[in-house]
């Protein structure tokens, strides 16, 4: 038990699970596989060789067994298979390979090992017929063990009273050919001389008997000689042994005892042969109908991989688009981030061009009144020297009034900004937010106006704001300035999910009036978590 290669494996299971597509390998012309030995161990169940086989082709034990079984009688006991091919072998095998697939194929196809099933007698029959053929030696290089083997049939007539005797003993195949060369003669023959041959041997054995009866009756000396028991004992086995010959002549050969025999025998062959082809038959029919349920099974299954392929694909489409249309809108809120960052930094250079001239005006009118009021102390400077308190009088006498500040806030300017702030920040509306802070306004935690602008952008893109409130908010008015601490209540819902929010907090303000213009200069707030 040799491991010579893998493919005795292959081609079993190959050969099981789909016999149609492999004829020609089954068929009774094809060579045997290079590793029959293998085979018939696999067969049997020998773990080492079913270990191998298992790692080999992953198949299940079981499966593996009945594969071999099947492969070992579609090789072996085909019809006219020579002895060599029953026993698995090549002609030229040596004495041991045929003992070892001998004893292989018994332990396979043993009625005591099957469990009695009447296909095994068969099997069992025809291996020890060929290994009876192939064991002797004188008769393993003759042809007639590389003809197909037939069943031989032994007449056996008893004899009345005697041991079983073999009226012939060459096999009926051989006389079988002989009989079917000239059927009417083997039939009709036997009936012309039959008659008389029996006739002829009754007559001969009766006149045997007589004779013999008469040669040994012993002779009666005087007329009244009494028959002692010896006597008659004697006789008595004189007539068994008579009838005993008598027997034996009349045992003659039945002929068509033996046609009926011969014809029985020849119907019983032909209907296993009939029933095997009936159930080869079946087996591949199920086994079609078992490849047409894998093969609708498999369609049905390619069907339903396709359709989730197309949906699959449909929805990888949907999902590109929805890429697409997300990145578009990516893109035009970027190009109106960009729009409006440039429209504020216009806006931001407009006002810092307008503050540059306020400055200037400012610098100007400065001047103007340094220049008049130059301009009005220089003509008293002499008299400043005689009379220095005449000269500050006059001084103060020419210096001119100044006028009440003009930015002063009232209370109305206040309202009205803090709801200019809390419509702004109810509609989202930045631009209009941002457009309250000055350019150098500070935020929460000290940032610039840009950290103002782009946390308000933050919290209007994820949020939409419901309702915005601003109470208890307590001023402190200044010159031109005010600052303001109060309460803030803020209801959100989150533009993702729908989540609606509630917050609360403290805020500040601080604003300033410039040329007339009230703005927030700085806003610092408590923001919760959520």
């Amino acid at each position: 038990m040799t491991d010579s290669g893998p493919d005795i494996f292959e081609l079993t299971l190959a050969c099981y699970r789909a016999p149609l597509v492999h004829q020609g390998q089954l068929a009774a012309a094809a060579p045997l596989p290079p590793d029959m030995t293998r085979l018939l161990w696999l067969a049997n169940g020998s773990p080492e060789v079913l270990e191998n086989a298992v790692r080999q082709t992953g198949a299940e034990a079981e499966e593996l067994c009945a594969a071999a079984q099947f492969l070992v009688q579609q090789l072996c006991f085909a019809r006219n298979a020579s002895y060599y091919r029953v026993l698995g072998l090549e002609p030229g095998a040596t004495a041991e390979q045929l003992k070892e697939h001998h004893r292989l194929l018994m332990r396979l196809f043993h009625p005591d090992r099957a469990g009695g099933e009447s296909w095994t007698d068969h099997f069992a029959s025809r291996v020890n017929e060929a290994w009876t053929a192939l064991s002797r030696p004188q008769l393993r290089a003759a042809d007639v063990v590389r003809r197909p083997p037939q069943s031989s049939v032994q007449v056996v007539v008893p004899a009345a009273g005697g041991p079983v005797s073999h009226p012939s003993a060459t096999p009926v195949h051989a006389s079988v050919r002989r009989r079917r060369k000239s059927r009417h003669s083997r039939v009709a023959a036997p009936r012309h001389w039959l008659p008389g041959l029996v006739l002829g041997g009754v007559a001969l054995a009766s006149a045997l008997v007589v004779w013999g009866v008469y040669e040994t009756r012993l002779p009666v000396v005087g007329p009244a000689l009494t028959v002692g028991p010896d006597v008659a004992e004697l006789e008595s086995f004189i007539d068994s042994a008579d009838n005993s010959a008598i027997t034996a002549l009349l045992t003659v050969p039945d002929w068509r005892a033996l046609g009926q025999q011969e014809s029985a025998d020849s119907n019983t062959a032909r209907t296993r042969l009939e029933q095997a082809r009936r159930e080869r038959k079946a087996a591949d029919e199920a086994l079609l109908e078992q490849m047409r349920t894998e093969r609708s099974r498999l369609e049905e299954q390619l069907r339903a991989e396709r359709a989730w392929s197309e949906r699959l694909a449909a929805e990888q489409v949907k999902l590109e688009q929805l890429k697409a249309e997300r990145i578009g809108a990516e893109q035009a809120r970027s190009e109106r981030l960009a729009v409006e960052q440039v429209k504020l930094e216009e806006l931001q250079a407009e006002r810092v061009r307008a503050e540059q001239l306020a400055e200037a005006a400012r610098s100007e009118r400065e001047q103007i009144e340094r220049a008049r009021f130059e301009r009005t102390g220089a003509a008293p400077s002499r008299l400043a020297r005689a009379n220095p308190d005449r000269t500050a009088e006059l001084a103060g006498e020419s210096r001119p009034t100044v006028a009440p500040n003009a930015e002063t806030l009232t209370v109305q300017e206040l309202d009205g900004l803090m709801e200019r702030y809390v419509n702004a920040y109810r509609h989202g509306d930045l631009d209009s937010l941002m457009a309250l802070f000055v350019a150098d306004a500070r935020g929460k935690n000290g940032s610039n106006r840009d950290g103002i602008r782009r946390d308000y952008g933050t919290l209007f893109d994820a949020h939409w704001v419901r309702r915005m409130r601003l109470h208890d908010l307590r001023w402190t008015r200044g010159d031109g300035s005010a600052s303001a601490v109060g309460r803030y209540e803020v209801w959100l819902r989150r533009r993702d999910n729908g989540d609606s929010i509630q917050l609360a907090g403290t805020i500040r303000f601080e604003v300033r009036k410039w040329d007339g213009r009230l703005s927030i200069v700085a806003i610092d707030y408590d923001w919760p978590r959520y």
